[in-house]
């Protein structure tokens, strides 16, 4: 892998990312649920549940998985939140 796809995907968690991310987790494990039983249940990889969770969306092949699946896993959860679109704010 070249350096600069590393530096990029590194650059696509950030310390927001990772706040956003705890309220998914934190919704999660108060309605009892494992990362499997999510990822099941809205037919999401387990990959994507952790790396919403984690703030971290090197995981996602692109922005636009990255924020549909942000949004299912949202909706899923009840959560009102945003897309914090770190693919722009660079």
């Amino acid at each position: 892998m070249q350096t600069s796809q590393i530096d990029n995907q590194l650059s696509l968690k950030s310390a927001h990312t990772c706040k956003i991310g705890k309220l998914f987790k934190e919704r999660r494990q108060k309605l009892s649920l494992s990362e499997s039983q999510v990822a099941s249940e809205i037919f999401v990889n387990i990959n994507y549940i952790r790396g919403i969770e984690h703030g971290d969306y090197s995981i996602f092949p692109a922005r636009v998985f990255a924020q549909q699946y942000f949004k299912k896993y949202a909706n899923f959860l009840n959560l009102k939140l945003d897309f914090f679109d770190i693919y722009n704010s660079q």
